[in-house]
């Protein structure tokens, strides 16, 4: 009987514990990472922005028949928007990586996995429009993460501060007691900034749970993804239509927001765990995507706008950026011929790689071979060339330039004004024959109008001193001297 009333007890017991509910675990709070978020938050926020019907209008009508992209790059407008969906797929990728890292630190599953989900949701697995968590006024939900990142900007440059008041009053205490009212005055500024960097904490994503901030980003992400799928998976990219629609119809349907209607569920958290059960079948029928968003979506494989840069490239070659810097120089001497020397020149000449420094020689050769005296109209002829050149040549370079230093900060989580520059608009993708015909051109040209700056310097110094065997003298030599 004792033993057979223990043994109730401990059945009632054991029911009385599995029937109580777990304690939830405390939500992990953003901290020292809301910088880092704050800046991931930009890249959401400008991702979006550029997808707008403003963005995709003037991608079409001036980007892509722009003489730089033409020249260089492509005209097939396929193959274009080809590059434009694969750089925006690109930095989606980042966006969806950084917010998988931080979906480990939150309580929900579904935020947990959410990797798995950005990846079932790119290969088609999911239907995108089915989802039922997406968001439905993206302009509030921007709107409130530019809130977010304004406060986490705010608080970055009054945390310095406080910083610096910290650090005054530790100085002024180690001088002694010669400076006490200096110490109470920095000591009061120093609790005022303490009670402004609190109340930013509030109001920034400092002090945000993990699952809020993730779960926001989530939903954006995915529906960002669906209004790249929507706007560039109709236009030649999956095959299923052609471009060779009228200016009027290819821009209303290159730009076709009412398409992207999405249902929203009252309960976004609630509906993110319905629409992401552990257990799927595959039996279902799968999206087709375009082929630029059919590639692997595993974070960390190898980008999809590399696979565009071929050998041919200037970008697939390495020297994107190096010949970015060969235009921008060229550009700056153009304004100074009069002032280039020696130096100058061959600082310039030993930028460039072997191959461009044999097509240069193999240039001069040729045109300087019957040149016995630099005159005034082929050098304004030349000026001509080489501005026209500069017009379409330049902007890629800058492009180049700006491109790279806006993901350099990136790299830091500094938070920067970017601009909607898309990689197709600079030297990455240019063909390296023609970028390197191109760039000699500009050289030879900008050697001939230095010469005859230096020529016209020489004769004044001839007329002023009347030296003229001297000038025609130093002429010689230096036409010798050119030619080997």
């Amino acid at each position: 009987m004792v033993a057979e009333a223990w043994l109730v007890k401990k059945v009632a017991l054991l029911l009385e514990s599995s029937s109580k509910k777990p304690i939830p675990l405390p939500k992990q709070r953003i901290g020292i990472l809301s910088f880092e978020v704050a800046n991931i938050m930009s890249k959401t926020i400008h991702l979006h922005r550029s997808l707008s019907d403003s963005s995709l209008s003037n991608l079409k009508s001036e980007i892509f028949p722009s003489q730089g992209v033409t020249t260089l790059v492509s005209s097939d407008q396929t193959h274009l928007l080809d590059l434009a969906v694969s750089e925006k797929l690109d930095d989606l990728s980042r966006v969806a990586s950084v917010v998988s890292r931080l979906g480990k630190k939150c309580n929900e599953p579904a935020l947990q996995g959410f990797e798995h989900v950005y990846e079932d949701i790119v290969n088609g697995a999911i239907d995108f429009r089915k989802l039922g968590f997406l968001v439905k006024d993206m302009e509030s939900m921007v709107k409130k993460m530019e809130r977010f990142v304004n406060a986490t900007c705010s608080l970055y440059c009054e945390m310095e501060v406080m910083n610096e008041l910290e650090q005054a009053v530790v100085k002024l205490k180690r001088s002694g007691g010669q400076h006490q009212g200096s110490v109470k005055a920095f000591e009061q500024k120093l609790m005022w900034q303490r009670q402004d960097v609190k109340s930013l904490r509030d109001a920034s994503l400092w002090n945000q749970t993990y699952d809020k901030v993730v779960e926001m980003l989530a939903r954006t992400v995915c529906t960002i993804y669906g209004r790249i799928e929507t706007v560039f998976g109709g236009l030649g990219v999956r095959g299923k239509k052609e471009l060779s629609l009228n200016p009027k119809e290819a821009r209303e349907e290159f730009t076709r927001e009412a398409d992207f209607g999405f249902p929203c569920g009252t309960n976004p958290g609630r509906m993110f765990m319905e629409c992401l059960p552990i257990s799927r079948s595959y039996n279902e029928e799968v999206i087709t995507f375009p082929r630029a968003m059919r590639s692997s979506s595993k974070f960390g494989s190898k980008s999809r706008l590399t696979q565009h840069a071929s050998a041919s490239t200037v970008g697939g070659s390495a020297l994107s950026l190096h010949y970015a810097n060969v235009v921008i120089v060229v550009e700056k001497l153009l304004k100074y011929p009069h002032l280039i020397g020696e130096e100058a020149r061959d600082d310039l000449y030993q930028m460039l790689p072997t191959s461009l420094k044999t097509l240069l020689k193999a240039n001069l050769r040729s045109y300087m071979k019957n040149i016995s005296i630099y005159d005034a109209p082929l050098a304004h002829d030349w000026k001509e060339t080489i501005d026209g050149i500069l017009s379409w040549l330049a902007p890629l370079a800058h492009n180049m330039i700006r491109w790279q230093s806006e993901r350099n900060f990136e790299q830091h989580n500094q938070i920067v004004k970017r601009t909607n520059v898309l990689l197709l608009q600079t030297l990455y993708f240019a063909d390296r024959e023609k970028t390197e015909a191109a760039i000699c051109k500009l050289l030879v040209g900008l050697n001939y109008i230095c010469h005859y700056e230096q020529q016209q310097n020489a004769l004044l110094d001839c007329a002023s001193s009347f030296d003229y065997e001297d000038c025609f003298e130093w002429q010689s030599q230096c036409q010798a001297a050119y030619l080997d």
